[in-house]
């Protein structure tokens, strides 16, 4: 039957469908966190990942599980982004936040690493696929993140 068979309606819904599906993703937390790391980028200034890193690192060792990256992201948002709630904001981010994140950044470490959740990576190997997964991201959903930034801002 393939898409001709749904006719102009069907593939009205089908359109519209994909568009919530991709609004979904794209939350204030996704926005923040992913504009956080292109300035970040731009300005070669990692420093508050990497705390947001030995936040997540529990026992000290330098080493965080591949599936604790929500944990990071959770921990980046409020090191740089959380305003107490008496001042206006939102209050402190949970990691259901940022779950949708975690497990896509979770699934393309295991495609193209080979990652199991329970690998322990080194600062340098987050950031290193960090720069990557944001790099994914921002292809399939560039415009969304550029109009939700404004928004968000």
């Amino acid at each position: 039957m393939g898409l001709r068979g749904l006719g102009v309606k069907g593939l009205v819904l089908l359109a519209f469908a994909f568009a919530v599906d991709a609004a979904s993703k794209v939350d204030h937390h996704t926005v923040k966190m992913h504009s956080s790391f292109i300035k970040n980028r731009n300005e070669q200034d990692f420093s508050d990942w990497e705390k947001a890193f030995q936040m997540a690192d529990h026992n000290k060792d330098g080493l965080v599980p591949v599936k604790d990256a929500v944990k990071i992201f959770k921990d980046h948002y409020n090191l740089v982004h959380h305003i107490p709630k008496e001042k206006g904001g939102r209050g402190p981010a949970a990691a259901i936040h940022f779950m949708d994140d975690g497990s896509e950044f979770e699934k393309m470490v295991e495609d193209m690493m080979k990652w199991s959740p329970e690998k322990e990576m080194t600062y340098k190997e987050f950031i290193d696929q960090l720069h990557i997964y944001v790099d994914i991201k921002h292809k399939e959903r560039g415009s969304l993140y550029d109009m939700a930034g404004k928004i968000f801002e």
